[in-house]
């Protein structure tokens, strides 16, 4: 089971943890509509994109379950690109749903941010030293 955070029943809530297990999955969505919103692109170019944002070891099965499910949502489409030599390809685009969607992501992740920049403010292992406020 894959979670979003340290929980109360970690057995070793100091362990170090797996590199993106704090990232919650559907962040992927995102980020793969941001890439989309600037180039049509296919699977294997859109996880170099990805790379880009912190999403080096990302599973190429999980990226094209994504993109699938964004399409059966109506916010990509694909068509098959066989213009190129070798193996047809298949390009993804964002629709105008897709856009609006991102539109509505990008409010909801400024929310978070602003959230989290008021955590670090009061973390005291920020970088840069110790908290700069308290409770």
């Amino acid at each position: 089971m894959e979670t979003n955070g340290p929980t109360s029943s970690d057995p070793n809530p100091g362990a170090k943890r797996v590199e993106g297990a704090g990232r919650p999955r559907n962040w992927l969505q995102p980020f793969l509509l941001l890439c989309l919103q600037q180039w049509q692109s296919y699977g294997y170019d859109l996880m170099r994109r990805l790379a880009l944002f912190g999403f080096e070891a990302t599973d190429p099965g999980s990226v094209y379950r994504t993109l699938r499910q964004l399409e059966k949502e109506g916010l990509v489409q694909s068509d098959w690109d066989t213009s190129t030599h070798g193996p047809a390809r298949r390009m993804y685009s964002l629709t105008d749903a897709g856009a609006a969607y991102l539109e509505t992501w990008a409010g909801a992740l400024r929310d978070s941010q602003s959230m989290l920049d008021r955590f670090f403010s009061f973390y005291p292992n920020a970088p840069g030293g110790s908290a700069r406020e308290t409770l």
